[in-house]
C-alpha cells in the first residue's frame, strides 16, 4: 500500500502512475474538494504535453508574446512556443480523475496529522490511525508529512499576492512582466477583459500588488494568494520509506515560481524509485537538479538589481539575438540557453557579480 497526502498535481499525477503500475495507492486531500483553494498563477509551458496532454477545456488562453517591462518604462517584447493560461481547479479535477480511473482511492476532507515511522508507517488521518508501506507527503509548502519527519527545518518561503480582475488588456495573447514590482510582477489575460494580476516577494512588498493593480486599473474580482517554497539544493526529500514531492519537497523554479511540470517531472522518479529500488533523490537530481539550482541563481542575482540594473537588462533583452533564444527554449530549462545568451551578449557576465553579493 502507498498512501499519499495532497491531491494536488503532484499527488494526483504521482498516483496515476503508481496506479497504472498496479500498486495500492490511497490519496487524502484535506478539503472538500480537489482544485480548492487556487493558488496559481495557472500558466504552464508546453513542454506539460510532453508528459500530460491537457485537455481542451482545461485551457483558458495561450500566450503567443510575452513583454517586459522596465522601470524607466522601456519594454521588449518576445515571441514564444504557446503558453497556456489554464484553470487550476479543472487541472487538479482532471489529473485526479486519471488517477482514480486507473484504480487509485481518493479520499477527501481528511487532514493528516501525525505518523510514525517503521518497517510499516502508521500515519493518523481525521483522528484514525491508518498504515502503509509507503507515505509521500505532496501536501503542499508547509507539508506537515514532512515536518513529520524532521525535513522541514530551515525551509524557507515567499509570497504570491494575486487577484483576478477586470483590467486594461492590451491583447489577451500577451503576458507582461513588470520588473521591480516585488520579485516581479505579471498580468496574464484570461481572455480581452479578465486577467489575474499579481507579484512575488516578501510580506512587506504587498505596497508594490497595490501600486501594480492601480498601474493595470484592476477591478478586483476575487484574490489567490499563497506561499511559494524556496528551492533548497542541500534540501533531503526522504527519510526511510517517506518521501517527498512537489511543493512539499521545494521543487520550484525560483525564477518564476512555478513547480507543477518540475513535480510531475520528479513523479517519474519517485515510480522508478519505488518499482526498481533506486535512490530517489539521486534520479530527481539527476533530471532537474541542474535546472532548480540555475532558477534559483537567476533569483538570486535579480534580487540583487536595482531599477538601473534592470532597466539596463531590458535593454541588453531587446537585441535580436537574445529574443530569439529566449523565443525558440522552453524557460523551464535553462541548461539548455544560458550559456547561448552569455556568448551573444557578454555584457550579462557583469550580473554575475550581483549573485557574488548575495553570497556575501
Amino acid at each position: 500500500m502507498i498512501s499519499i497526502i495532497g491531491a494536488g498535481p503532484a499527488g494526483s499525477y504521482l498516483a496515476y502512475l503508481l496506479a497504472k503500475k498496479n500498486y495500492d495507492v490511497n490519496v487524502y486531500e484535506e478539503h472538500s474538494q480537489i482544485g480548492i483553494p487556487i493558488q496559481c498563477s495557472g500558466v504552464i509551458t508546453p513542454a506539460i504535453e510532453d508528459i500530460l496532454p491537457l485537455k481542451k477545456d482545461i485551457i483558458v488562453n495561450k500566450i503567443k508574446k510575452v513583454r517586459f517591462h522596465a522601470p524607466n518604462k522601456n519594454y521588449f517584447d518576445v515571441k514564444i512556443k504557446e503558453d497556456y493560461v489554464f484553470d487550476r481547479g479543472k487541472l487538479d479535477m482532471y489529473i485526479a480523475s486519471l488517477a482514480e480511473n486507473a484504480g487509485a482511492k481518493f479520499f477527501l476532507n481528511s487532514r493528516f496529522e501525525s505518523l510514525e515511522e517503521g518497517k510499516k508507517v502508521k500515519f493518523k488521518v481525521n483522528n484514525k490511525i491508518h498504515e502503509t508501506d509507503i507515505l509521500v507527503g505532496a501536501d503542499g509548502p508547509f507539508s506537515k508529512v514532512a515536518q513529520s519527519v524532521g525535513l522541514l527545518k530551515g525551509r524557507k518561503h515567499i509570497v504570491g499576492f494575486q487577484a483576478r480582475a477586470k483590467c486594461d488588456i492590451t491583447d489577451k495573447h500577451l503576458v507582461e512582466i513588470y520588473l521591480g514590482y516585488g520579485e516581479f510582477g505579471w498580468l496574464i489575460p484570461e481572455n480581452d477583459e479578465i486577467a489575474r494580476v499579481g507579484i512575488v516577494g516578501k510580506k512587506e512588498d504587498k505596497k508594490d500588488f497595490e501600486s501594480l493593480l492601480k498601474l493595470t486599473n484592476s477591478k478586483i474580482l476575487c484574490y489567490q494568494s499563497g506561499m511559494i517554497p524556496l528551492y533548497d539544493p542541500k534540501m533531503k526529500s526522504q527519510k526511510d520509506n517517506v518521501y517527498l514531492i512537489g511543493d512539499a519537497a521545494g521543487m520550484v523554479k525560483g525564477s518564476s515560481h512555478g513547480g507543477i511540470l518540475f513535480s510531475m517531472l520528479a513523479g517519474q522518479c519517485l515510480v522508478d524509485s519505488i518499482q526498481h529500488k533506486k535512490d530517489y533523490q539521486s534520479l530527481w537530481k539527476k533530471k532537474i537538479g541542474l535546472d532548480l539550482w540555475l532558477n534559483l541563481q537567476i533569483r538570486n542575482t535579480l534580487k540583487k538589481f536595482s531599477s538601473d540594473d534592470f532597466n539596463d537588462l531590458v535593454n541588453y533583452f531587446s537585441k535580436p539575438e537574445l529574443k530569439d533564444i529566449l523565443s525558440q527554449n522552453v524557460r523551464d530549462f535553462p541548461s539548455k540557453f544560458v550559456a547561448k545568451m552569455l556568448i551573444k551578449e557578454p555584457r550579462l557576465l557583469r550580473f554575475g557579480f550581483k549573485l557574488l553579493q548575495f553570497y556575501t
